[in-house]
């Protein structure tokens, strides 16, 4: 059974070769450069062997799932120098009390003596890799300074790079008093006089506000000698507010008309600076009330706060 199963294999690969030739043939005897390939219609896309480019070969790097940690800073510009003797022998100092010598025959003398072993290789493993750490830290350093450097020069030589010939032959003719201002900075003449008259007004609007806080800290001060601190004041306040007899002693008196009512009208003003009011009281007053405003609002000019 098995050289039967070997001559048939072999007359198959016999027909294949055969056919393949006679392919070949036909598409040399036909004058075409491309081979379609066996069992694939016409109508196919594939039925014209093109090349195709490496890009779509291309494999793509996997994308791993998650984020790594920040990395801890190790060597501060400010703290210790962590590769000197002086530190590494303070974080690897050797035991105080070093353990019970025991001898081969104690059953737990190879556990002493690993501990021994593990204790030694930590000790021995924090001050290399600090000193590696350290050695890889300025070896990054240096690399990072020298491209910024590089980089640096890259832009200094770009930024103050001549102009080329060829912009320079190609580029609008602009006249000459009309490139003061596209190609450089105006100078101001009065820089200076400016700046000292900016300076004199922010000194003049701090201290207007410094002394607009202090009236108004002067006035809240006179104003708080009626202001209701006290529970027993606020009982007390209520009650005579809102008593029956509060109001019907004063019938024309609302509990609005508290000195926070309806402002003056132009119209009453200039009646009162005339002594024209409705009022007989009022209008035979004179000029008295409007004397003893202009009075107390002249003594708080003076004095600097509320009366």
């Amino acid at each position: 059974m098995v050289p039967r199963i070997a001559v048939r294999y072999c007359k198959l690969c016999v027909r294949v070769q055969q056919s393949s030739l006679q392919s070949c043939s036909y598409a040399t005897a036909s004058g075409s450069s491309t081979r379609a390939p066996a069992r694939i219609p016409p109508e196919s896309p594939r039925f014209i062997d093109v090349p195709q480019p490496p890009q779509q070969a291309a494999r793509r790097k996997s994308q791993m799932k998650g984020i790594l940690p920040v990395p801890r800073k190790i060597f501060d510009p400010e703290g210790p120098d962590k590769t000197s003797p002086n530190y590494l022998a303070a974080v690897t100092k050797e035991p105080q009390n070093p353990p019970r010598i025991l001898g081969p025959e104690d059953p737990k003398f190879d556990l002493v003596q690993w501990k021994v072993r593990q204790a030694a290789l930590r000790r021995k493993n924090l001050r290399e890799g600090l000193v590696e750490l350290a050695r890889r830290k300025k070896k990054i350093d240096a690399q990072l300074g020298a491209q910024s450097a590089r980089k640096q020069a890259l832009y200094e030589e770009a930024v103050h790079r001549p102009e080329r010939e060829d912009e320079r032959l190609t580029m609008p003719s602009i006249p000459q008093n009309m490139r003061v201002g596209v190609f450089s900075n105006v100078t101001d003449p009065n820089r200076k006089k400016r700046i000292a008259e900016k300076i004199e007004n922010t000194k003049r609007h701090l201290a207007q506000k410094a002394e607009d806080k202090r009236t108004s800290l002067h006035s809240l001060y006179m104003t708080a000698r009626s202001f209701i601190v006290t529970e027993a004041a606020l009982n007390a306040h209520v009650d005579q507010v809102f008593d029956d007899q509060f109001y019907k002693a004063n019938p024309d008196r609302s509990i609005w008309d508290r000195g926070w009512g309806m402002p003056d009208t132009v119209e009453k003003m200039l009646n009162e600076q005339g002594g024209l009011s409705e009022k007989a009281i009022e209008s035979n007053q004179g000029s008295s009330p409007i004397i003893a405003k202009r009075v107390k609002k002249i003594t708080e000019e003076l004095t600097g706060g509320k009366m």
